[in-house]
């Protein structure tokens, strides 16, 4: 029986991804000076692109390729062939230098699964897939209308997904060195998204978020009706700035709702648990183990993993987790879920808690949860939400609740893309139920809530349905705690 995902970050018809890929394949080849079918090089680094396609008979519009060029106001548009970033450039010398590395990024073409449409470019080797790369560093997502929209949110992972599901491409995408890569390469996106050059995207036009349609979705998966909601109505912005008053992309990203729509469920109730983040709720796991083999089905979660072996680990033993996903258009700031003080936070990271090095694209690899027609569904990860809780990067904050909650950790965890945990709280700092913790920057994302044993946690049913399955908005009323008798 295909397993059910709750929450993802890709369609599950494989077509929406091909397509993606092959049309960002197209652009990415032209872009670097190789021809889009044959891959045979037609142009110099530095050649005018419009002059080499057309002396050539290469009928491309190199017009579609301007949001992958940082032009600047006023500048001459000029599109012209592109070597690798450095850091891309380096990233491939690294592949080709480490035979493990290398081994790794040959086999997993051939132990993935052959896109459906045999007539669409597809990516061929780690070549395609560096000059993908290099072509995103200088794009921010836009936005796509229906099942589209998912990939084209997560840009870097609806490239590699295809390959995350593979032993060859599990070997590669767990590589310390490798994550190192990914890391140089996501910081440099970071920079790019947090930059108003990115701010290119958010306009009132076709793939632009501030199109009807896109406003309109975002309004959705705020939990409101676009035929009586506006998104000046949900969010902080300013509608008399051509950007709204975003300054870049991750601004966008990172958007604040108003107040009225991210109010606390029972305030002053310290036996209800709030929902920390807009998200869809994945699982509440009971009877936590300090270690256990998380790679396995059915065995999803290892405290001393999780926890980065901090020396509270202990106190969570048997107790219970609550475990639930953002997706790409959902609200992107934590808030806490309990009245109470912060006892302590930790940023994990491969800086800071090398074992074992955080990831990216590392997934709990299966059958490819194929349908009824045996088309596999390529969103992995997100069917391995409670495997990426011990090797992704963790914002960590320990709270002392009010009684009867006593001490939890919240868990912020960042997948793919740039997954930067942002915290703003500190050691000591009280909280009240709704204030912010920190944001989850450019990225797919998870959390959890931790609980000690000792506790009966109880969901609360969402407007009458069951509460693992649902999607919750920030501060609604999600568990009920009380001391075990």
């Amino acid at each position: 029986m295909p397993q059910t995902t709750v929450g993802r970050w890709l369609p599950q018809d494989p077509a929406a991804i091909e397509t993606f890929v092959s049309d960002l394949l197209v652009r990415s080849r032209i872009i670097h000076g190789r021809h889009p079918r044959t891959r045979a090089r037609f142009a110099e680094v530095g050649e005018n692109l419009e002059t080499a396609t057309s002396r050539l008979g290469i009928e491309f519009d190199v017009g579609c390729l301007r949001q992958h060029y940082c032009i600047t106001t006023g500048q001459a548009v000029v599109y012209s062939v592109r070597a690798l970033d450095p850091i891309v450039q380096e990233f491939q010398d690294y592949i080709e230098r480490e035979g493990v590395v290398y081994a790794a990024f040959n086999e997993m073409f051939e132990q993935a699964p052959p896109p459906q449409n045999e007539a669409q470019a597809k990516i061929e080797n780690y070549v395609d897939l560096m000059e993908m790369i290099d072509t995103n560093l200088t794009t921010a997502p836009t936005y796509t209308k229906g099942v589209s929209a998912l990939v084209a949110a997560v840009p870097f992972y609806g490239i590699i997904c295809r390959f995350c599901n593979t032993p060859a491409g599990y070997n590669a995408f767990t590589h310390p060195g490798v994550n190192e890569r990914f890391c140089r390469v996501f910081t440099a996106w970071h920079d790019y998204l947090t930059s108003t050059a990115s701010a290119n995207v958010i306009y009132d036009g076709e793939g632009g978020w501030l199109s009807t349609t896109a406003l309109n979705e975002m309004v959705i998966e705020a939990g409101g009706n676009p035929e009586q909601d506006t998104f000046e109505n949900f969010y902080v912005c300013d509608t008399s700035d051509p950007h709204y008053g975003f300054k870049s992309y991750d601004e966008l990203f990172v958007r604040e709702l108003k107040a009225i729509h991210r109010a606390v469920v029972c305030p002053t109730d310290p036996s209800i648990v709030n929902a920390a983040c807009s998200s869809t709720v994945h699982m509440l796991y009971y009877n936590l183990k300090k270690t256990d083999r998380f790679w396995i089905k059915n065995t999803p979660y290892s405290l001393n993993h999780i926890l980065a072996e901090d020396d509270l680990v202990d106190t969570f033993v048997n107790g219970t987790l609550f475990q639930a996903i953002l997706g790409s258009l959902d609200y992107h700031r934590w808030r806490s879920p309990v009245n109470g003080t912060v006892v302590k936070t930790r940023l994990i990271s491969g800086a800071t808690h090398p074992n074992p090095p955080p990831t990216y694209y590392a997934a709990c690899l299966d059958d490819g949860n194929p349908d009824d027609k045996g088309k596999p569904d390529l969103d992995v990860i997100s069917r391995s939400q409670d495997f990426v809780t011990a090797i992704s990067t963790r914002a960590l904050i320990f709270i002392q609740a009010d009684e009867p909650v006593g001490l939890m950790c919240f868990v912020g965890v960042g997948l793919g893309e740039v997954s930067t945990c942002n915290i703003v709280v500190k050691a000591g700092q009280v909280l009240s139920k709704g204030d912010e913790l920190g944001q989850f920057h450019f990225g797919g994302s998870t959390h959890c809530l931790i609980f000690q044993p000792g506790l009966t946690v109880t969901p609360i049913d969402q407007d009458g349905q069951d509460l693992i399955g649902s999607k919750v908005r920030v501060g609604k009323d999600i568990l009920n705690v009380a001391k075990q008798v």
